[in-house]
């Protein structure tokens, strides 16, 4: 697999090949039709000129005329051709003659204008302007003016055109492929230095170290940016992470440490049947606290990847709180606590969501205002409308919850009185299950709460 230094350098040599390609192919038609184009007006002039200078009663060619129209100098050949097309003089730097073509002869284009042609004469071509002389319009020809030259010379220069835009691109291509290596070096050392400094932090160091972000370079910038808050989130989980793997540790381990004790104890000798069944009794309660425990874990490690909500439906939410209250009239007579549900209105009260989630979000918090409340208070569960929201509020008369309490009662594993919550087998993760799954369906939860006076519990859902 090759890296991005290596693509990035292939692509960019790739696409300047092919701008130069284009460029040179494109110039060097331009420049050999220009050429040619130039050559052709050259030898046209001078075949006209020439018909000019020749003496129609003395068919030849005179050496001035040589000199005249610069033969030697530029390198070209001229003939006089009478009007039968027999050769009536030529050049002295002009070895042998060359025929009038037949197409000349044929040609009827009036004074003043010149034919021009490619001659290919013993595998040597020539290009020729062959202009025929009339005295006026419509007369016969009286003679036929010939500029010839080889377009050896004209290739010749074509091919040191070709050879100067190869050799120019082919530098060019090398520089741009030096520069793209060189250029995407410094651009990547940057990046190398982010992967260096990213692959240096551990995982004690997420709260200490972050990416430096340069200034001089937006992209890096975005990208060290993007990562220090990627860092920050992942900070915040292990953190989230360690301290509830360290409360959960702590929670396994009082009441385990509570069975192995009283196990011990009653194996150290031999016990009546009575003693033995007070520390099944304790057993079995420490027991239960443990599966709560783990019921609740397991709950929110469901909300944490996203399977809070096992399945949609419409639940009404009147309905399903009444059912919850008769579920814990039980609990609540042993308490001596009066537990009631309220509608607030006539209207259907229902919204979309897991009715098990639900069930457990409202008894959740009503088992809550049940063992905390004193005996002889009430606690009533009221369901209200507040569009777009569902409202189900769980209100007590108890002592009520001091205000430094209040931020933290939804964090995991956060009792108000540590001892108090042990003595009703409470675990701290009641409320943080309510307020994980109000969240996931689209809801959330508050609390306000007077010491002396009573707490009130408010879950907001979508109404349906």
């Amino acid at each position: 697999m090759k890296s991005l230094r290596a693509r990035l350098c292939i692509s960019f040599t790739a696409l300047l090949a092919a701008a130069l390609l284009m460029f040179g192919v494109i110039a060097w038609l331009v420049a050999r039709e220009a050429m040619t184009n130039d050559l052709d007006d050259f030898l046209r002039s001078k075949a006209t000129l020439l018909g000019r200078l020749v003496s129609v009663s003395r068919l030849r060619m005179e050496p001035w005329i040589e000199q005249e129209l610069q033969v030697q100098e530029r390198h070209f050949m001229l003939q006089v051709f009478a009007a039968d097309g027999s050769l009536a003089g030529k050049s002295s730097n002009l070895a042998y003659a060359i025929l009038l073509s037949d197409e000349v002869r044929r040609s009827e284009h009036p004074a003043g204008n010149a034919v021009i042609e490619t001659l290919y004469v013993d595998g040597r071509a020539y290009r020729a302007a062959t202009h025929p002389r009339r005295e006026q319009w419509g007369d016969p020809v009286t003679l036929y003016a010939q500029a010839l030259m080889p377009l050896d010379a004209v290739q010749a220069r074509e091919w040191r055109l070709l050879v100067w835009l190869v050799g120019c691109g082919a530098a060019m291509l090398a520089a741009g492929a030096l520069a793209a290596w060189h250029l995407s070096r410094q651009w990547l050392r940057s990046v190398a230095n982010l992967e260096e400094a990213a692959r240096g932090l551990s995982s004690a160091e997420l709260g200490l170290r972050r990416l430096f972000v340069p200034a001089d370079d937006a992209e890096l910038a975005a990208l060290a940016a993007s990562f220090n808050l990627l860092l920050d989130r992942l900070e915040s989980a292990h953190a989230t992470q360690q301290r509830f793997t360290a409360d959960a540790s702590h929670e396994l381990r009082t009441p385990l440490t509570v069975l192995r004790g009283e196990i011990e104890v009653a194996l150290r000798k031999p016990r009546s049947a009575e003693d033995y069944r007070e520390v099944l009794v304790s057993n079995k309660e420490e027991i239960e606290r443990l599966s709560r425990l783990t019921e609740n874990m397991l709950a929110l490690a469901q909300v944490d990847v996203g399977d809070g909500i096992a399945q949609r439906e419409l639940v009404n939410m009147s309905e399903l709180c009444a059912g919850v209250v008769a579920r814990l009239q039980g609990l609540a007579s042993e308490k001596r606590i009066t537990l009631q549900h309220e509608d607030g209105t006539n209207e259907p009260l229902s919204v979309n969501g897991d009715r098990i989630a639900l069930e457990r979000v409202v008894a959740n918090l009503v088992e809550n205002a049940v063992r905390y409340s004193p005996a002889g208070e009430q606690v009533t569960v009221r369901v209200s409308k507040a569009p777009p929201w569902i409202e189900v509020q769980v209100i007590d008369t108890g002592g009520g919850i001091a205000p430094e309490h209040l931020p933290h009662l939804f964090e995991r594993f956060y009792r108000v009185d540590k001892a108090r919550s042990r003595v009703h087998g409470g675990s701290g993760l009641g409320l943080s299950i309510v307020k994980a799954l109000a969240e996931a369906h689209g809801g959330g939860v508050r609390v306000t709460s007077a010491v002396g006076q009573g707490s009130t519990f408010t879950v907001r859902l979508p109404a349906a």
